[in-house]
C-alpha cells in the first residue's frame, strides 16, 4: 500500500511540475458519478472542454488536506484553464503555479469552465439559471467531496457576479425563466476575493444595453443620467442624477444586507481598459464587493493582468484569514 500511495504521489507531483493541472482529477469524477442525475451539468462540462477544460481533486482516497479548499471562477469568455494565445483566455495557469509553490496542492484547488470560451460571443453572455445552477453545485459538491467545513472563493470580472448570486441563494428571475438556487451559503464561505468586478455595472453598457450582455435585466447595464458622465468621480453625483436603476441582477445582489462571506476583498485596478480609468461608475467605484473588509488598487495592470499578476497578493490574503482545513461532519446535497 506504501509504495501504491507513493507512485500516486510522484505522478501528482510530475503532473505539477510540468505545468499539467487538469481536468477534474479522476478520484473527482468517479465522486460525481455516484449521483449522475444530480451532477449531469457538472459531469457534461468536465467532458466538453478536456484537460484545460477544470481541475482539481484528489489523486487518491487517503490524500490528506492541509488548507481549505479554493474554488476559483473565471471571467466572461475565459477558461478554467488557458486556452490557445489569446489573453482573455488565460484561465487561472499563473494563480494556481503561485499556489502549487507554496504549501496547496490540486486536491485543495478547484475550477470549472462555463461558456463556450468563444471571445466572439463575449457581447451574449448574461446571467441565468444554467450558469448560476452549475457554479452552485460545483461549490456545494467540493464542500461535500473534501468534508470542508468552508471553501474559499476567488473569482475574476463575470465571475465574481455569478458567484455572488450562488452564494446568497434565493430565487433567480427573469423574463424567460426562474430557478431556485437554495439556501444562503454564506456561513460556508471563508474568504471571497473579487477581481476586477463590475458591481454597478460598466459604462461602455450605457449605452450598449440591446447586447445581452449590457442587458438591463441581467447583463451589466449602469444606469442613465444626462446631467453627468456615466464615469463622473463626484460622489455626490446622486444628488443631480437622483437614484439610478441599474441592471435588475445586480441591484439585487447589492441590496443583500450579509456579507458574502466572513472575509471579503476587492482587487482592482484603476487602469483596467474594460471597466474603463477611474474604475467609477456614477460616482462609485464599480470593483467594491458591498460590504468588502479589504480594498486593494492597483495601477497599469489590464483587465486580465489584474488576474494573473496578482497572485501573491491573492494567496496573502487567504493566508491572512484563513492557515488550515477544518473538516465538518459531511452533508449530501
Amino acid at each position: 500500500m506504501l509504495n501504491h500511495v507513493l507512485i500516486l504521489s510522484i505522478i501528482a507531483c510530475v503532473g505539477v511540475m510540468g505545468d499539467i493541472f487538469g481536468p477534474l482529477s479522476d478520484h473527482f469524477v468517479h465522486h460525481l458519478n455516484k449521483r449522475p442525475k444530480r451532477n449531469d451539468a457538472l459531469l457534461r462540462k468536465i467532458n466538453e472542454f478536456g484537460d484545460t477544460g477544470s481541475f482539481g481533486g484528489k489523486v487518491f482516497s487517503e490524500e490528506k488536506l492541509t488548507n481549505t479548499p479554493i474554488v476559483f471562477i473565471h471571467g466572461n469568455s475565459d477558461s478554467a484553464l488557458k486556452f490557445g494565445d489569446a489573453s482573455f483566455q488565460s484561465g487561472w495557469d499563473e494563480v494556481l503555479k503561485y499556489f502549487l509553490s507554496k504549501d496547496y496542492t490540486l486536491a485543495e484547488l478547484y475550477g470549472i469552465t462555463y461558456g463556450d470560451r468563444n471571445i466572439s460571443n463575449s457581447y451574449t453572455r448574461h446571467f441565468n439559471c444554467e450558469t448560476l445552477h452549475l457554479h452552485r453545485r460545483f461549490i456545494e459538491f467540493v464542500l461535500h467531496y473534501t468534508k470542508a467545513a468552508q471553501v474559499n472563493i476567488i473569482a475574476h470580472s463575470m465571475g465574481v457576479s455569478i458567484a455572488r448570486k450562488v452564494i446568497q441563494g434565493g430565487e433567480f428571475i427573469s423574463k424567460t425563466e426562474k430557478c431556485d438556487l437554495g439556501h444562503d451559503l454564506s456561513h460556508r464561505i471563508g474568504t471571497f476575493i473579487s477581481i476586477a468586478s463590475a458591481n454597478y455595472g460598466m459604462c461602455p453598457c450605457q449605452h450598449a444595453f440591446a447586447f445581452p450582455a449590457c442587458g438591463v435585466e441581467t447583463g451589466f447595464y449602469p444606469g442613465s443620467c444626462s446631467d453627468t458622465a456615466c464615469s463622473s468621480e463626484d460622489p455626490n453625483v446622486s444628488g443631480t442624477c437622483g437614484e439610478i436603476s441599474y441592471s435588475s441582477y445586480l441591484m439585487n445582489l447589492n441590496k443583500n444586507g450579509k456579507k458574502d462571506a466572513t472575509f471579503v476583498a476587492s482587487l482592482w485596478s484603476d487602469d483596467d481598459e474594460i471597466l474603463g480609468k477611474g474604475n467609477m461608475v456614477w460616482g462609485r467605484k464599480t470593483s467594491v464587493v458591498p460590504h468588502s473588509d479589504m480594498r486593494k488598487v492597483y495601477n497599469e495592470l489590464s483587465h486580465n493582468e489584474v488576474k494573473t499578476l496578482t497572485a501573491a497578493d491573492q494567496y496573502n490574503i487567504i493566508r491572512m484569514n484563513d492557515q488550515k482545513f477544518s473538516a465538518t461532519e459531511t452533508t449530501e446535497y
